[in-house]
This record gives C-alpha cells, structure tokens and sequence, in this order.
C-alpha cells in the first residue's frame, strides 16, 4: 500500500518476537478462506466473494478490487479528521502488537499475502478507519453524505459481512479508543449497525439483549461474529437437546401441508435458535428474509461456523438453514412458506414474487448440493414430533380406508343377501 501512505515520520521500531496470547485466555476463531468443499460449488462461490471492497488481509492487493483502495483512503481521512485520531501514536502501538494481530489470520495466508508487518498495521488501520466511517454513517442513516465519495455503499455493506473479508475487532477497538470526538459511543453504533442488519434478515427488529447478556457473550473475533451472536441469542453452551445429532428426515413444505400440518410464522423477539417448534400440528418457523444480500450473509454465517477452529458445537445457522432446505423443493414450497410469513418477499410485483419464488427454491437446491460434510442434525426433537404426527395421520388413513373398505364389503353382502344369488341359466 505504497500509494495508500496517511502516515508520517513514522518509524520502524525494532521489536522482539512476541508469543501472545488472546488477552482474554480463550482461543477466537481465526479469519480465514471458506473452506473449499463449499467453495467447490461454482454457483455459490460468488456469495463468498467481495464485489467492491477488500477489508483485512485476505483480498488484500487484488487488482478487481484497487479502485476501492482509493475510496477506502477517502473514508480514512474523513475518519481521521472528524473523530480527532492521533494517527502517529495509534500506528505505533498496533505494530507493538502486530504479531497477535497476524495470529487473527491463518498461517499460510498470512504467508501468501507476504506483507511487511508496518505495512500490514497501516493497511489494517484504513480497513479499520473506513469500515467505522461506513457503520457510524450508516447506523446514523447518512450514507447520503458520503455519496460523492464513489463508493458503491450496497456492495460495501455486503462486503463487510463475508468470512474472508473481516478485520480482528481487537483492530476497531484500538481506534475507537484512540478517537477522542465521539469513540466513546461507536460501540453502540456498532450494535445499532448490527441491529439494523438484523432487522433486513430477520424481516423486524430482535429485542435487543440487556447489557448482562452482552457481558456473558465471548467478545467477538469480528464484525460476522457479532452478527451471529445477534442472530443467535445465547450461545455460551455446548450442544444441547436441540443440536444432538441423528437422521430424522422431514418432508418438503406440500407433503407436510397434506399431512395436515399448518405453518406459522414465529415471534419477531426470538432468536434462530429458539424459535423453531412443533405443537398440534403447526410448525412455528422464524421468519426470515431471502434476497442476495441475506443468502451472502448466512452463507458467510454457514461458513464461519464450518471452519476448523469454531469454538462451538452448537452450529445453529448452518442447522436452520439445512432444515429450511429439507422444507423446500419446489417454487410452490416457497409460495407456501411465504403465504405463512415464514420468507419475506418486499416485492408487490406478482410475476416478480412468482420469479423470487423460483430463485430462492433454486438457492436452496444450490444449498443443499454443497458438500458440507457432517452436519449437526438440529431441532431432532421437532423433526420426530413432526414426524410422530405424520405416522399418526397415516394410521388414521389407514383406519378409515380399512373401514370404508369393510363397510363396502358389508354392503355387498348384505345386498346379495337380500336379494341372492342371480340364476344360472
């Protein structure tokens, strides 16, 4: 980023090799490529793929992406200026820490990237000064003023959200900390941010958690971390009766509605992993927002908790997602799932739901033939009550059709009875 230069009189300080630790003990996941048996899926590889923007190491230094540098530097600045950074120090004291922060990535990225560790802190400190730009601004819902700037912000906003374009947090909290006009509350523009990128997936706004529930919450690795702990609710614990693992199958969303099973849609107040239910024949299912935005996000979402070193058992985005695949089949699935407010489609337009019904069907095929491997078998205890109830219903089918059929035999007879036998000539 020999272009991209916002500091001065810095020097290179000599500094021993550091071994650190996360300073909170616990190992955080590391920021790294999707792994490649999803990858391996060419149609979905390109919700995995920044469009406008680099941030952090990853797609660091790719041409497609060069003409964001320029715009990011213009953030920066802005940045810079409007929140009072002392640049110089704040420079100096994330290279005293440079090596943690490259343990944020995975070795071997760290290695094909090649960058030099000054290089490496400034680059991280602009991702870092315009990623805060775009989140203050847009949380205040500003992004107006920043239009002059060229910046394609729909597909920044986008960017921000992908597995392989985050930026350690430990990176934002130095600079917030740093900024003297304001820095104080850019957290909480950041969970408003948050909260806002809940509402677009979700369809309404979550209850927001209170503050000793934020406090129970692991601080997050980055910006996608903190999205899912707000998606998910709390998430401290290890696998639980709704994650253990086994192979009950549902049928797709037309074979449960002859089955006789209603669909509702959840409270807008639940989190994805507790709004998911059974009981007397409806299914109560999250509502939920499917566009190319909201499939980039849970698909970066699926991803992060597929990587290696997720530290959790409990795979809850990937697990709703899979059972909402299981549901859906056919475009008329989804027109089912839609009339229940289940999927939130904000088009008028008839022909045009009709072609979202078709695509979101297709991204749910697409879904469903990535090669992801062992994946937990969620909600088994709806899956068996759903299942338990399909049975049942069969049973009584059963019952009926075995009654109507006797009762039909015994019409019959009792009309050869009463009217006997024809002659035989």
């Amino acid at each position: 980023m020999g272009e991209i230069n916002i500091y001065s009189n810095t020097e290179t300080q000599r500094r021993p090799k550091q071994t650190l630790q996360p300073e909170d003990g616990k190992p955080k996941p590391l920021i790294r490529k999707v792994s490649k048996m999803l990858r391996d899926n060419k149609n979905m590889e390109k919700y995995y793929e920044p469009r406008a923007v680099s941030i952090g190491l990853l797609h660091h230094g790719r041409d497609k992406l060069s003409l964001a540098e320029r715009h990011k530097l213009k953030l920066a600045e802005l940045f810079i200026t409007e929140n009072g950074v002392d640049v110089i120090g704040l420079h100096s004291k994330i290279q005293t820490k440079i090596v943690r922060l490259k343990q944020c990535y995975a070795e071997e990225d760290v290695k094909r990237v090649n960058i030099s560790d000054e290089n490496l802190a400034e680059m991280l400190l602009i991702d870092g000064f315009a990623l805060l730009h775009y989140i203050c601004y847009a949380s205040l819902g500003n992004l107006n003023d920043l239009k002059n700037i060229g910046m394609d912000m729909e597909a920044f906003s986008q960017d921000l959200f992908l597995l392989e374009n985050q930026l350690p947090d430990e990176v934002l909290d130095d600079i917030m900390t740093s900024a003297t006009k304001g820095g104080a509350n850019m957290r909480n523009l950041i969970d408003k941010f948050i909260d806002q990128t809940v509402r677009d997936i979700r369809g309404s706004p979550l209850t927001s958690p209170s503050p000793q529930q934020q406090q129970q919450q692991p601080p997050p690795a980055h910006l996608l971390q903190l999205l899912r702990n707000r998606l998910v609710g709390d998430d401290h614990h290890q696998t639980d009766e709704k994650t253990k693992t086994g192979k009950q199958q549902v049928g797709r969303v037309n074979e449960l509605k002859s089955a006789g099973i209603q669909l509702k849609s959840g409270t807008s107040e639940g989190s994805l992993r507790d709004n998911i239910s059974f009981a007397s024949g409806t299914l109560t299912l999250p509502c939920l927002v499917v566009n190319d935005s909201t499939a980039s996000k849970l698909l970066n979402l699926i991803a992060f908790e597929m990587s290696p070193d997720f530290q959790n058992d409990s795979q809850v985005i990937t697990s709703f997602i899979f059972f909402l695949h299981s549901l859906i089949d056919q475009p008329d699935d989804v027109k089912e799932l839609r009339k229940a407010h289940v999927l939130i489609n904000n088009n008028n337009d008839d022909d045009a739901v009709a072609g979202s019904d078709v695509e979101v069907a297709r991204l749910f095929k697409e879904i469903g033939s990535s090669d992801v491997g062992s994946i937990p078998e969620a909600y088994l205890e709806v899956k068996e009550l759903i299942q338990k109830h399909c049975e049942k219903k069969w049973k009584t089918w059963m019952t009926l059709f075995a009654f109507a059929a006797a009762a039909t035999a015994l019409l019959v007879m009792s009309f050869s009875s009463k009217f006997g036998a024809p002659a035989l000539n």
